[in-house]
């Protein structure tokens, strides 16, 4: 049971899910991992505003993501924009939110119209930057991270950077905020294991017998299903034992000794099912679940009412409302297999892109470079305005500030959507675990086969489309369990193959060969 979907979410929210990204620094802690490459940081002001800005000309630059405003966005951005004009960056930023449930509807249709706006969030694991690039929706950012982008080339390993390539041409910019070799594990309640005594779980079976007990033997306010949006239950990583191989793109199955797959194809597809359709059956997982929201997952996990998450959870200031006695050492990293090394799948899941419409492709490389350029421009940014958003603890820790009556952040902006490891700050209030494995890099882990390889889908773009399209319609209800996969499986397979999914895993395999 190796796989999980991190995921997402999130580090921040403070409740949020977590995916991530990171490679080639020092292993030995994560105050080394935040301190050394700061080459920019010890550049003087007057060297910053030569680099950054070209002209007087201040343009406005709309980034568009996926989530919920914070309650004082006006005063965060403000104190960001006066602190980009102090700098001499040449640039205004905006941002605009897309709640979960709608977001790749509304991104696509202004990709796809045209609409004029200047950066966005790209989730490898979830919509990647090959798809975006293979509708023709991308600028190329080569020559402007050739001009403007020291400072991210020098808080981006080289496997980070190649992360945001196809073609070996810039199309993102890398958020190397994690480390990304996390597919294998999940985060368990001890304070759940210690009130019902059961031991801790070492098979996926005694996990399953122990959730029984859980779901049986609940007091809380709602019902502790397995946190999960089933129409991106396709990975499920977390339902099977297969710890050898990556999945790209929702489809490609690839193994460490460089074979390609159908993934539907595979014993371990087959394996994700059973053991979903097992705990769907068994009422672990939600019988909604199909129509589970983003927002709806977000919430249940800050309620509390989970037992065991296939990610990670950030702070968890929300979770105390209705468990006040839960700490931060109330959790633990739940790993069926210790021997095998986590594989690190790319260099980072999360990055930003610029569409083809931006009439400024440049200035989302020069905000992201004043971003990397310091210390204080990092917080700012992503944690705020210190003694109102946040406070610093020692070292480099801190303390996010909720609000009372939001139960939020006044203001601040997720860290696992733009953040880099170097200036990343850790909460107190988060798991232990958490900030253990996501900001210390594993010595164990290994590169995948393709970690190194972003895949062209220009030439196969019908294909992509019609796959995906069979994939949200006959795979993800398997993938959850709500239909049995013996049944149905043969079906979806030729659904696929008329689809043309034969055809994305000979290109795949192809480029892939010519990259090595």
């Amino acid at each position: 049971m190796k796989k999980v979907m991190v995921l997402l979410l999130s580090v921040m929210m403070l409740i949020s899910l977590l995916v991530g990204c990171k490679s080639n620094v020092p292993t030995d802690s994560k105050e080394n991992l935040s301190r050394e490459n700061k080459v920019e940081s010890s550049k003087s002001s007057d060297d910053k505003t030569a680099e950054n800005a070209t002209s007087s000309e201040t343009v406005k630059l709309l980034y568009v993501i996926p989530g919920d405003e914070p309650a004082d966005l006006e005063r965060g951005l403000k104190a960001v924009n006066d602190k980009l004009a102090e700098d001499g960056v040449g640039v205004e930023i905006d941002l605009k939110y897309y709640a979960w449930d709608v977001w790749d509807q509304k991104l696509n249709i202004m990709l796809s119209t045209g609409e004029e706006f200047d950066m966005f969030h790209v989730m490898n694991d979830r919509v990647s930057l090959a798809n975006y690039m293979a509708r023709g929706a991308l600028a190329d950012l080569t020559p402007y991270m050739d001009q403007y982008g020291s400072a991210i080339k020098a808080a981006n390993p080289e496997l980070a950077m190649k992360s945001g390539q196809v073609g070996g041409k810039q199309y993102g910019i890398p958020a190397f905020w994690v480390e990304s070799a996390l597919n294998h594990q999940a985060t368990i309640r001890k304070d759940i294991l210690d009130k019902y005594n059961i031991p801790m779980p070492t098979t996926f079976e005694e996990l399953t017998d122990a959730y029984e007990i859980v779901l049986k033997n609940w007091d809380g306010p709602m019902k502790p299903f397995f946190p999960m949006v089933g129409t991106e239950q396709v990975g499920g990583y977390f339902f099977n034992s297969d710890n050898n191989y990556v999945l790209y793109d929702r489809i490609f199955y690839v193994g460490q000794d460089g074979t390609v797959k159908n993934y539907f194809e595979t014993e371990a597809f087959k394996e994700s099912c059973n053991n979903a359709r097992l705990w769907y059956e068994k009422g672990i997982i939600n019988p909604d679940v199909l129509t589970t929201s983003h927002d709806q997952l977000d919430n249940q996990l800050a309620s509390g009412d989970w037992f065991v998450h296939a990610g990670t959870i950030g702070d968890i200031t929300n979770v105390k409302r209705n468990y006040p006695d839960i700490t931060v050492d109330d959790f633990a990293w739940l790993d069926f297999d210790t021997i095998t090394p986590e594989i690190r799948p790319y260099g980072t899941r999360n990055m930003q892109a610029v569409p083809l419409s931006s009439k400024h492709p440049e200035a989302a490389v020069k905000f992201i470079n004043w971003l990397y350029s310091s210390q204080e421009n990092y917080n700012l940014f992503i944690y705020g305005t210190e003694g109102i958003d946040y406070k610093k603890l020692d070292g480099t820790n801190y303390e996010a500030i909720i609000d009372e009556a939001t139960g939020q952040v006044p203001y601040s902006f997720a860290g696992w959507m733009v953040g880099n490891v170097n200036f990343t700050y850790t909460s107190t209030n988060a798991p232990k675990v958490t900030n253990e494995h996501l900001y210390t890099l594993d010595a164990n882990a290994i590169e995948g086969y393709a970690s190194q390889f972003t895949f062209d889908g220009s030439s196969v773009q019908t294909q992509l489309a019609d796959v995906n399209t069979q994939i949200a319609a006959v795979i993800a209800p398997m993938a959850a369990g709500v239909v049995d996969y013996d049944s149905k499986i043969d079906e979806a397979l030729e659904l696929l193959q008329k689809a043309g999914i034969d055809e994305l895993v000979a290109e795949f395999e192809k480029q892939l060969a010519a990259s090595k």
